[in-house]
């Protein structure tokens, strides 16, 4: 029973997962035909989201997301089922997230000034700076979310932390496409500052901002049907919220670490002029990237961090290195075929993505898309693993190790500036990522001597055996790709969003039939379970 009840937590997490991460692809695209994935205001606006998302995750992510879940769930056995500890913690976000707003909106003037140092148009800064000041407000909707999305998680409300960022995507949607029909398209980022048109700032941020407070608001809804009625509470001792900021502030250090080498990251690729590769188009193929991730990886995740939490407490070690082997095998085997197909088709997936652009203007985007790629598998199981020491409260050793790495990415960075502009980006993520293997291998030795193992052999075998089915996919793939044509600019891939959706369904699926063929030739344990619960399911077997 419980295995089928936590089959069915992943199934509903991934489903609105899975169209909140596709209508988030499909707002992309609608602001890339609005404002291009290139040039001036495209670039503005990245930057200015840029800096709201980096705040968020320092105030949301950085202290709440990897230590919240085993403190609630540890204040759920109190007398008050936790109540009092939600009250005070929702009123402390709350009251956090609006002082830091505050800070941030008196520094945006400089920190944009700094960001955009390498800017050439006179007007990039203000159209960059009026867009931050419309955004800002994120931090505090971002904030709430994750808190009541935790609170509702701890107590196996998953549905709704999933479910409600569609909302946000349909009212980001609606407002781009008014921005559209009332200010017009520029798909190939031609269009200067002073081609801006008048309350184009406020309609393009100010929808965007009033999605993400209705994706924040909507939980309220959902956290009294999981028995929680919120009354706002500043009595913030006694409640063990010191043991969470205590906990927390190794978190914070961490994110902090990542979120300048974010900064760095931005400053550097804003030198990309005219329309060469920059924030924006590094910004749009990490939602590529991420979207398997987040359908798949975080769903597992979700609806086992808890046990894994609760094991923890009970000092089950080897309930802790099961599910990391299990979910840590799952996540080799199916983000290893994604990133395959990602890379042989980046440049059908680039013209899905920018469906109005000229074909020049895709290769610059595709080249940043294939460097992303390359650490697609090592991020999503570094994510899996460092669950492992989350599930302890144990935020000091990912901080220590994420430091390293973090210095490893500022020399990459700073060796970009011997790198034209034109191929910065592309450098900048292809270092980033490779990075992510070394950061792994840290990670999966460490833990291992803290848990006393980790099923090494077992992820190893799954990761070897998908190597070899993904070397056969994408010699098959990229056979099927040539045969259409292949990425010139001539080709019938490139040539329209119709053709690129057909090319990509059509090689995909190819590729995911030789990668499934080859696992099971290599007897592969996760692909021949999944293929003997289907056989059972339809009585095939």
């Amino acid at each position: 029973m419980a295995t089928d009840s936590a089959a069915r937590a992943s199934v509903w997490i991934a489903s609105g997962t899975l169209l909140s991460r596709v209508l988030g692809l499909v707002r992309s695209m609608v602001l890339v035909a609005a404002i291009g994935a290139t040039g001036v205001a495209a670039n503005a606006f990245s930057t200015a989201s840029q800096v709201t998302n980096v705040v968020y995750t320092l105030v949301a992510t950085g202290v709440l997301t990897s230590v919240l879940v085993p403190q609630l769930t540890r204040a759920r056995l109190r007398e008050d089922g936790g109540a009092d500890y939600v009250n005070k913690l929702i009123t402390l976000a709350l009251c956090g997230s609006l002082a830091v707003c505050a800070v941030v909106a008196a520094l945006v003037p400089a920190l944009m000034g700094v960001l955009g140092a390498s800017w050439q148009d006179p007007g990039q800064l203000a159209l960059a700076t009026g867009f931050a000041f419309w955004l800002l407000p994120q931090i505090v909707f971002f904030t709430l979310y994750t808190v009541l999305g935790e609170v509702l998680n701890s107590r196996s409300h998953f549905g709704p932390y999933a479910w409600t960022p569609v909302l946000n995507n349909v009212v980001s949607i609606a407002g781009l496409a008014v921005f559209i029909w009332f200010m017009g398209a520029d798909a190939d980022g031609q269009r200067v500052s002073g081609e801006w048109p008048v309350g184009g700032t406020a309609l393009l941020a100010g929808t965007a901002t009033l999605g993400v407070a209705l994706q924040a608001l909507a939980l309220f809804v959902f956290l009294r049907r999981a028995g929680v009625s919120y009354r706002p509470d500043f009595r913030f001792r006694g409640t063990g919220l010191g043991a969470t900021a205590k906990l927390g502030g190794w978190t914070f250090l961490g994110v902090l670490v990542s979120q300048v080498v974010a900064l760095a990251l931005n400053q550097a690729m804003n030198r990309a002029a005219g329309n060469e590769a920059g924030i924006a188009a590094w910004q749009l193929v990490s939602l590529v990237t991420v979207l398997p991730h987040s359908i798949i990886v975080m769903s597992l995740v979700a609806s086992r961090f808890t046990r894994m939490s609760v094991a923890a407490e009970r000092g089950d070690t080897g309930a802790i290195r099961s599910d990391l082997s299990l979910v840590s095998r799952l996540t080799v085997v199916s983000i290893t075929l994604i990133a395959v197909v990602i890379a042989v088709l980046a440049g059908p997936i680039t013209r899905i993505l920018m469906a109005k652009a000229s074909v020049e203007q895709l290769y610059p985007v595709m080249a940043v898309l294939l460097c992303h790629v390359t650490g697609a598998v090592a991020f999503s199981v570094l994510f899996v693993l460092n669950r492992g020491f989350y599930a302890y409260s144990d935020t000091r050793s990912p901080f220590v190790i994420q430091s390293a790495i973090a210095v490893c990415s500022l020399a990459a960075i700073a060796a970009s500036f011997a790198v034209p502009s034109s191929a910065a980006t592309a450098f900048i993520t292809l270092a980033t990522n490779l990075l992510f293997w070394v950061q792994l291998a840290v990670t999966f030795f460490v833990l291992r001597r803290r848990l006393g193992g980790v099923g090494g052999r077992a992820i190893g075998r799954a990761w070897w055996q998908s190597a070899v089915a993904g070397a056969g996919s994408a010699v098959a793939g990229a056979w099927a790709l040539h045969a259409l044509g292949g990425i010139t600019s001539e080709s019938w891939a490139l040539s329209g969003l119709g053709a690129a959706v057909l090319t990509c369904v059509a090689v995909a699926a190819l590729m995911t039939a030789v990668y499934a063929g080859a696992l099971l030739l290599l007897r592969n344990a996760e692909v021949r379970q999944t293929w003997s619960l289907v056989a059972r399911r339809f009585g095939t077997g």
